[in-house]
């Protein structure tokens, strides 16, 4: 028993000495103070578990200690390169970062993880082989106070997540304050408090429910006019993409220059503030797709797809398919990735396109090229008889850009801000999403429907250092909506990513309207609405 104390005071004392080392720094706070204690309870309650279960206490503390220490070295890590700590929802994604390495432990970085994995191997192995319980479990019945202690944690953990206590813990959790605003509520609350709070706040996103009713309300009044003269929607999200010229001193000759022509043509044209840097694409998809404002979305802002869209979203592609629209969207990745599989039958996706439906040949390095999606915009277009709403996102300038992966022009070589390899690349893989767009207008225009074409950066590319270089700190990306028999005057703003949809639909109605006078010469329109095609 003495053991087991000892063990729980090192362990107690060592999440807090830990925790002095998290990123972002804490203020000046004493060691010991209200909300440190609360932060080492998680960790007390952990050790306590694993004594239990093991009834070895040198085994318990060096696990817990690790296993805090493993968070500390991604939590930081993933400061230093996405610009914020960890939180609840990246455990999610530990499948993922299984499956897909590449995408994750290039920035936490091979050695760490190694060391990690490696420390904890050994520390479980000498656990188990050299320390002896404390007490002796021949007998079944000798198991009776290791179940007892886990039917009454499971069974709390079931009340407050899931049961009767469910709303009251959570005013309880309320009483601390957390904000939602990630990096303010680990430097008030601590970085365990803070995934543990925000684990049991997730779901509670009544401003955001209210602020998509509000959407579907406004889109259903929407004129929707003839279906022969509905234009098909195009959107890109492209990956880490920006006007990367505002990086260089003197951008080659002719760089990025379609998407100067679409931006110039563009019905609306801009700056797009996103809820996201270097990483998490999802959270600007799911902005731009649904309308919601980042800060309406609370805790679930982290990852929409884990939980809030379990059930029924509106979304744009929720509205058109309402119209009348086949609603496709096309990802060159695993479409598992991100639950995107779960989530978008429920944003009003008819078809998903994934990597299954690309090959060998379509990459470019270790993703698929632009130019292979652009084909498949091309082919949805060409096969649909029927007005289509395709949204792609792409994958081939997703980072780590550590190795080469894609051939460097020798004008972009130059016209590098920096000799980093990475930068070079990355501007590379800028210049190919731009032939994209050259691609795209081209066989828009080629089409006899109308057609209107939106294209904007998810992010900007996690090169921390090189930004930091630079001193380029403006995380905002870029936009253009384009309307390919555009009337309209051509307007610059700056906007968000949930702002983007409603200025999407509006060039919609607005092609339609346009549309249908043109038409009214040769005879009327049906005069629908979004309500009467249901």
């Amino acid at each position: 028993m003495i053991a087991g104390l000892a063990g729980l005071f090192i362990a107690f004392a060592a999440v807090l000495i830990l925790e002095r080392f998290v990123k972002p720094r804490r203020r000046g706070t004493p060691i010991l103070h209200k909300v440190g204690l609360l932060a080492a309870m998680p960790l007390i309650l952990f050790y306590v578990s694993i004594l239990m279960l093991t009834y070895r206490p040198v085994f318990s503390t060096a696990f817990v200690i690790i296993v805090f220490l493993g968070i500390v070295i991604v939590n930081n890590a993933k400061v230093r390169e996405l610009r914020e700590p960890l939180v609840y929802s990246d455990f999610a994604l530990l499948r993922q970062a299984i499956a897909h390495p590449g995408l994750y432990v290039t920035y936490i970085g091979p050695w760490k993880v190694a060391a990690v994995l490696c420390a904890g191997t050994i520390a479980i192995m000498a656990g188990l082989i050299y320390e002896n319980p404390f007490v002796r479990r021949d007998e079944a019945a000798e198991w009776i106070p290791t179940l007892a202690y886990c039917l009454v944690v499971f069974g709390s953990i079931y009340a407050i997540t899931r049961g009767p206590l469910r709303n009251e813990f959570r005013q309880i959790l309320r009483t601390f304050g957390p904000s939602a605003d990630i990096r303010e509520d680990v430097d008030k609350l601590s970085l365990v408090t803070t995934l543990i709070f925000y684990f049991f706040l997730a779901g509670e996103s009544e401003e955001a429910t209210a602020r998509s009713r509000k959407n579907e309300d406004e889109d259903r009044a929407r004129p929707v006019g003839q279906a022969n003269l509905q234009p098909s929607v195009v959107v890109v999200q492209s990956e880490s993409f920006f006007d990367a010229r505002r990086i260089m001193e003197k951008p080659p000759a002719g760089f990025l220059k379609h998407f100067s022509r679409m931006a110039a043509e563009a019905r609306y044209s801009g700056r797009l503030r996103v809820p996201a840097w270097g990483a998490n694409t999802l959270r600007t998809e799911f902005a731009f797709l649904s309308g919601i404002p980042d800060e309406a979305m609370g805790v679930d802002r982290f990852n929409p797809y884990l939980g809030y869209c379990a059930k029924p979203v509106w979304t744009i592609a929720s509205y058109l398919r309402s119209v009348g629209y086949r609603t496709v969207c096309i990802h060159p990745f695993h479409k598992s990735f991100f639950r995107r599989d779960r989530a978008y039958p429920h944003l009003g996706f008819d078809e998903f396109i994934d990597i299954a439906s690309f090959s060998a040949a379509d990459r470019i390095g270790p993703y698929m090229s632009d130019a292979s999606v652009a084909a498949k915009i091309e082919a949805v277009l060409k096969d649909s008889v029927q007005p289509v709403f395709v949204f792609a996102i792409t994958m081939e300038n997703h980072g780590p850009w550590t190795k080469p992966r894609i051939e460097v022009p020798e004008n972009i070589r130059v016209a590098s801000p920096l000799r980093s390899k990475a930068v070079q690349q990355y501007l590379s893989h800028v210049q190919n999403a731009d032939r994209m767009i050259g691609h795209l207008r081209k066989v828009l225009h080629e089409m006899k429907r109308d057609a209107v074409l939106c294209f904007y950066g998810d992010h900007l590319p996690s090169l921390p250092k090189a930004f930091r270089a630079l001193r380029y700190d403006d995380p905002r990306t870029d936009y253009f909506i384009w309307h390919k028999r555009a009337r309209e005057e051509k307007r610059s703003a700056n906007i968000s990513a949930d702002a983007l949809n409603r200025l999407l639909l509006e060039t919609v109605t607005a092609a339609l309207t346009d549309a249908g006078a043109t038409a009214a010469v040769e005879g009327p329109g049906d005069g629908r609405r979004a309500g009467d095609a249901r």
